[in-house]
Formats: C-alpha cells, sequence, structure tokens
C-alpha cells in the first residue's frame, strides 16, 4: 500500500508512522515543511521524506504526481488554538488553503485516492446538550481562529466527495495526549514542568491556566488506530468523532500528574496570561459511530497515557 501522510514530522505523525510501518507491505512517504532536527529520530528510518509547504499548490501536485499514494493521512495543520488567536490569518492560509491543493491535486491526478482529513472537536463549540456527549450529527459552531479554519477544510472535504465522488473521511478529533507532544498543549505542559521541577530547573510551582474546563482525552497511540481503522474500514464521506468518550477536569489531569511526581511540595499558580479570549467549559464526544463503524477499541488509560508524557520529559528535559 502506497501511504502517503503530510504533517509526518508532527506528534501525530510520527506516532502514525511508528503504527503502520508494523505492516510490512506499506511503501510510506512521509511530508513535512519541516524535518530539521530529525535525523535521527526512529520514526524516520527505512522511510521516504520529502520536504514541502502545503501552501504551495505546484509542489503538492507534483508530490501527488509523482508517488501517486493510495491513501493519504492529511495531518498538516496548525494546530494551537492558543497561537491561532495570535496568528489567525496564517492558520486559516495552512490549514484550509493547505488542505485544498491536496484536495485538488487527489481531483486532478488521483482520484481513487482515500484520504483521511483530521480535523477537529473545537468545530462544535459550546453547545448546550444536557451533559450528553457530543455526536458527529450536532450542528458546529466554532469559536476560535483555528476551529473556524478547520470547519472551512471540513465543508470543503465534504462538497469534494460529493462533488468529485473522491473517497474522503473526515475525523472530528478530540484533546490528543502521549509523549513526544508539545509543551504548548496543556498536558505535555504541566508535564514538562514537573519534569524540571524534578530537575532543579524550576521552583517547586506550576504556572496553569484555566484548571475548571472538561476535556476528552485519548492517548495519541489510540487515536492513529482509529485513523488507520477510518481510512480501511469507515464508510466514504463520512465525521467520525475520535475520542475517548468521556470527560476529564483539567485540574483533575493536574492532580494526577502532580500525584506522578517524585517531588511532594509542588505548588500551583494561577496564571491569567495562559487563559483563552474564548474558552468552552465542556467538550466531550461519542465515539459509538467509530466503534459501529470499524471495530475500533482504545486500549491506552489516562493514567498510562499521563504517566508516558512525564516519562517523556524526564528523559527530554536538558539543563
Amino acid at each position: 500500500m502506497k501511504i502517503l501522510i503530510t504533517g509526518a514530522a508532527g506528534f501525530v505523525g510520527r506516532h502514525l508512522l511508528e503504527y503502520l510501518k508494523k505492516e510490512q507491505d506499506n511503501e510510506i512517504l512521509g511530508v513535512d515543511k519541516s524535518f530539521k532536527n530529525l535525523n535521527s529520530n526512529s520514526s524516520f528510518k527505512d522511510i521516504e521524506v520529502w520536504e514541502a509547504d502545503l501552501t504551495d499548490k505546484d509542489s503538492v501536485f507534483d508530490i501527488i504526481k509523482k508517488f501517486k499514494p493510495q491513501q493519504i493521512y492529511h495531518l498538516a495543520a496548525q494546530s494551537s488554538v492558543s497561537y491561532s488567536w495570535e496568528n489567525p490569518v496564517e492558520t486559516f492560509r495552512i490549514n484550509v488553503f493547505g488542505g485544498i491543493n491536496v484536495l485538488e491535486g487527489l481531483r486532478l491526478f488521483c482520484p481513487g485516492c482515500r484520504i483521511l482529513v483530521v480535523c477537529t472537536a473545537e468545530e462544535y463549540g459550546e453547545i448546550d446538550v444536557g451533559g450528553k456527549a457530543i455526536e458527529e450529527n450536532f450542528e458546529i459552531y466554532p469559536q476560535n481562529p483555528y476551529a473556524i479554519s478547520k470547519s472551512a477544510l471540513d465543508f470543503f472535504t465534504s462538497v469534494y466527495h460529493n462533488a468529485y465522488q473522491l473517497p474522503v473521511f473526515i475525523s472530528r478529533s478530540f484533546n490528543h495526549i502521549g509523549p513526544g507532544q508539545s509543551e504548548r498543549f496543556v498536558c505535555s505542559d504541566f508535564a514538562r514542568q514537573i519534569a524540571m521541577i524534578e530537575k532543579g530547573l524550576q521552583e517547586p510551582v506550576i504556572n496553569v491556566g484555566n484548571l475548571k474546563a472538561q476535556r476528552d482525552f485519548l492517548d495519541v497511540r489510540d487515536a492513529v488506530s482509529a485513523y488507520h481503522c477510518i481510512v480501511n474500514k469507515g464508510k466514504e464521506g463520512q465525521i467520525y468523532n475520535v475520542c475517548s468518550g468521556k470527560k476529564y477536569k483539567i485540574s483533575d489531569l493536574l492532580d494526577m500528574l502532580i500525584s506522578l511526581s517524585t517531588r511532594s511540595d509542588i505548588k500551583v499558580d494561577i496564571d491569567k496570561s495562559k487563559f483563552r479570549a474564548i474558552d468552552v467549559e465542556i467538550i466531550y464526544g461519542s465515539n459509538s459511530k467509530l466503534r459501529a463503524h470499524t471495530g475500533w477499541k482504545s486500549r491506552y488509560s489516562i493514567k498510562r497515557s499521563l504517566k508516558d508524557t512525564i516519562d517523556y520529559w524526564r528523559e527530554n528535559v536538558r539543563s
């Protein structure tokens, strides 16, 4: 199977590479804007990699024409909500225009290629569902620049399926966690600070933002297995929530991480600068459709995910 992964150098991309490499017959091409400092990363051993900016239409078309993929996992994105508030135009350019270039490339040169376009649960926004888990048929109401950009790509992808019969699949992915995630994301941020405290590089105080929010967190290794199930077993043109189906209060996850620390004197300091301009209080989803259509099941507990995340930072924090 010839498989193309955009955003291959990213957090999810590296885990997806590891997952797909287990299948001996896969020929994988990793595409990213930059592969700097990744030459020694084991994820890229025996993997062909190309550097390309997906907002450059000619580069995207050239890749698709030359490689002729049978499957694409479109992961490439500017995925930080906080960064999107600071850089809304760049976020829209990368997420929407880059995605359209990939879809156009398939339409023109490889219309039979199955593509998963990874979008986000942030599209749903804050909706009153009486405490129920969010399902795919709920209306979307994006409330930040990142969510707006992904909603646009979500709609574009559905239109390309309806207009050109491209075999597309869309995920609305909830929060991912796990080893290797950037400290721009909440659990990884907490874990990194704890690792720094343990090494004496930071005072025993964790700086945090809004701890009252409740989110659905899924281990990245479960997420990539879900993506694989969607592309190979899902129904074309369908949207799938990729999530744990559970909600966790941010304060509870922080408490779990602190309990995993070797230090017993860690304190918490609320930093208002870490609060978002608009922050939805509760977001969690239903994965019933994903499980029913593909047979997917999660394997990693929240405690395992948090432990692996803090262990990652213990190995990677440098003095």
